[in-house]
């Protein structure tokens, strides 16, 4: 048994720190990050769950033998045997000679994919669940904040797909940095100079929409109806100022949401760009995010500021597909 745990101490190790680790880092994360690296953490920790326990499946196979309850079935050794063939019982030489047994091998190699495609079936849509769960309370919410702020929404799943990115549906979900502070739902935020004053204030901007007027943002700042329909008027104003140059309403929807990660100026930039070196214009995969000049190589966060602006839409767009027909 010892030997066996040397052999496999690092597998042990990572399986074990997977469960420990992910499980709550994917409930701590979802409010502070929103849902992205939630989902991640907690497919990684499924995984570690099916791997434990084939982990421990093949430790009993392996040595149970010792306990004196079933007879020998080494999965490894029969692993080895498929691919590599038995000693060849004709070989008189007495050297072992393997004979390879390509059935075999072809047997273990789709086994081995039919077990893969069972993990992910069962992980990956366990992590969407979890993401729908925490969703079906607002989503009558948000349908309602765009039937009044914008009925004639195209795609309006997308920005069911924008709260699951900004905050994991947490209401109550905060990011605070030395730089900027953002909270709620759709994560409407703060940002601060290096002195501490208020570079910008989202919530300055939203109480003009009338529909806002009368938000004591400072006394309720995650206040989830105000806070939808600010996402409603947001993303209808980005929306309508993008799409006259858009190739249809996909194409807006990318340069919209943009807009609202990026701010309006960074699309206008991007138009500019595509227009002097030759790039389509009118669509943001294929063009405007291939338009990003030196200002956006600088790194955020670790990475080139331009790597988070051409995510953000993306991720979006990814996310608020299992919404669809729900808002």
């Amino acid at each position: 048994m010892l030997n066996y745990l040397k052999k496999t101490w690092v597998l042990w190790t990572l399986i074990v720190s997977a469960l420990v680790v992910m499980g709550p880092l994917s409930k701590w994360l979802a409010p502070i990050y929103g849902g992205a690296l939630a989902q991640t953490a907690l497919i990684i920790d499924n995984l570690a769950a099916v791997g434990l326990v084939l982990l421990v499946c093949d430790f009993i196979l392996d040595c149970r033998t010792r306990w004196g309850i079933f007879p020998t079935l080494d999965i490894d050794k029969a692993i080895e045997n498929a691919i590599l063939g038995d000693v060849d019982s004709d070989d008189m030489s007495g050297g072992g000679a393997r004979k390879p047994n390509p059935v075999a091998s072809a047997l273990v190699f789709l086994a081995v994919i039919a077990l893969l495609i069972a993990i992910l079936f069962f992980t990956v849509p366990a992590a969407h669940a979890g993401s729908l769960d925490n969703a079906r309370p607002y989503l009558p919410l948000l349908s309602q904040s765009l039937d009044k702020a914008w009925p004639a929404a195209p795609l309006r799943h997308i920005p069911a797909g924008q709260i699951e990115q900004e905050s994991g549906w947490k209401e109550k979900a905060t990011l605070r940095t030395s730089r900027e502070l953002g909270r709620g739902l759709v994560q409407m935020t703060i940002a601060y100079r290096s002195d501490g004053r208020e570079r910008f204030n989202i919530y300055r901007d939203a109480v003009r929409y009338r529909a806002l007027q009368s938000w004591d943002w400072q006394r309720d700042p995650y206040n989830v109806r105000y806070q939808m329909t600010f996402l409603a008027l947001q993303d209808r104003a980005n929306f309508e100022r993008v799409r006259p140059y858009s190739a249809d309403d996909g194409e807006g929807w990318k340069c919209a949401l943009v807009c609202y990660n990026a701010g309006p100026g960074r699309w206008l930039q991007r138009l500019k760009n595509a227009r002097l070196k030759g790039l389509p214009s009118n669509r943001w995969d294929g063009g405007l995010a291939l338009a990003y000049g030196k200002g956006e190589t600088v790194l955020l966060y670790g990475r080139p500021l331009y790597a988070a602006v051409n995510e953000y839409p993306a991720v979006i767009f990814k996310r608020a597909g299992k919404y669809r027909g729900l808002v």
